[in-house]
């Protein structure tokens, strides 16, 4: 498998989207049995930016990935990632067929990387840090140095429906954790900020 392969097949295995840290970890998984440069992490983003039309070293041929936060911000998806939410598995269910190619064409919104950099410079002059809208979780303050200035950004209008055009405000954005994120996605359509929150439990 190229280098490429198995960045695809990561984002496959983290449900299409995942920070560079978890890319990182499946890659290193795939790769077991073999001995990986010291570079092979520079090599991975560099594959993800030769192989996005976001980054500016595009390479103009396959447009596989996009950036979910912005370049830079060390999240990546995988454009043509499609989740099943209709498999069941029983006990007995232990072999699987894999493996065949598939030829999917599909048409993408764009995403503008300047508006959720604005949005979330608006959000640290307005509240002083950034935390999730939904359940007040702080990266920096749970993380340290490394949590700093970091934070998902959710549309609230699904790009996906946009027309050709059409315009996103900066209010249009949410500031939320990987968690919540997560749960926003989980139904469709979406939940909202006040819907998820209203079914946080607790403790």
């Amino acid at each position: 498998m190229t280098y490429k392969d198995k960045v695809i097949h990561a984002l496959e295995q983290l449900n299409g989207h995942a920070y560079l840290s978890d890319i990182y970890q499946i890659f290193e998984e795939i790769s077991y049995s073999e001995t990986l440069p010291k570079s092979y992490k520079a090599i991975i983003r560099a594959t993800l930016e030769r192989n996005s039309s976001d980054s500016v070293i595009f390479d103009g041929n396959e447009n596989l990935f996009y950036s979910v936060d912005g370049i830079g911000n060390g999240h990546w998806g995988l454009r043509n990632f499609n989740a099943s939410d209709n498999i069941e598995l029983s006990q007995e269910d232990d072999e699987f067929c894999e493996g065949k190619q598939l030829l999917k064409k599909h048409l993408l919104r764009e995403r503008n990387p300047v508006l959720i950099s604005k949005a979330k410079k608006n959000f640290i002059n307005s509240h002083g840090h950034l935390y999730c809208e939904i359940c007040g979780f702080d990266f920096e303050e749970k993380y340290g140095a490394l949590g700093e200035n970091f934070i998902e950004a959710h549309h609230i209008k699904p790009i996906s429906t946009m027309s050709d055009g059409e315009k996103t405000k900066i209010s249009d954005i949410v500031m939320v954790c990987s968690n919540c994120h997560s749960m926003i996605h989980r139904k469709k359509p979406w939940l909202t900020k006040e819907t998820l929150k209203a079914l946080l439990k607790e403790e």
